[in-house]
């Protein structure tokens, strides 16, 4: 007799928990969302140091500017800035990057990059990398995910030619808001 009570107890007590999470679950997911757009950037600042251990190798700051077109056809302002180091032709690049809407919503993005040379082009760099949307206001407030992205330098910074190392990249990303 014991025994049935007992078994009693605990199927009650697994149907409680199973409703509970049934009625908060929905309640505290919210459909992913996929969001894809194009970046178009130049330099704003650029500084760097040499870093002395092999030839060639600097380290530095940068920051650009720039629009972000969004595949339902809005466009938002865009500015980064980040740190980077470089050796043998190969960038490593980590910042962060905000994107403002007219409506004055606003993403703010962490990443990490590469940049390198594209064989059989002049001046031309493949620029890739991924991060994260950390934060958010306005219709994206408590944006949460993550995002990849590839492009091009179509116009590499020169201090000689004084051009501002114009650059493009394709960003797909997937994110999550709460529930409202």
């Amino acid at each position: 007799m014991k025994t049935s009570k007992m078994n009693i107890t605990i199927l009650g007590c697994i149907c409680v928990s199973l409703i509970a999470a049934l009625i908060l679950l929905p309640a505290t997911q919210a459909k992913a969302e996929t969001m894809k757009y194009r970046v178009v950037n130049h330099l704003i600042s650029l500084e760097w140091s040499p870093v002395g251990d092999v030839a060639g190798h600097i380290i530095g700051y940068f920051s650009r500017r720039g629009l972000v077109f969004i595949e339902n056809g809005e466009v938002g302002t865009y500015s980064n800035g980040g740190t980077f180091s470089k050796i043998k032709g190969i960038v490593t690049s980590q910042g962060y990057e905000t994107i403002t809407f007219e409506d004055d919503s606003t993403i703010l993005q962490k990443f990490q990059a590469t940049s390198s040379p594209i064989k059989g082009t002049k001046h031309q760099r493949l620029c890739k990398g991924t991060g994260e949307f950390i934060k958010g206001t306005g219709r994206f407030e408590g944006i949460k995910g993550n995002f990849s992205f590839i492009g091009n330098h179509v116009v590499p910074y020169s201090k000689e030619n004084k051009t501002l190392g114009d650059l493009y990249w394709d960003v797909t990303g997937t994110y999550t808001l709460p529930k409202k």
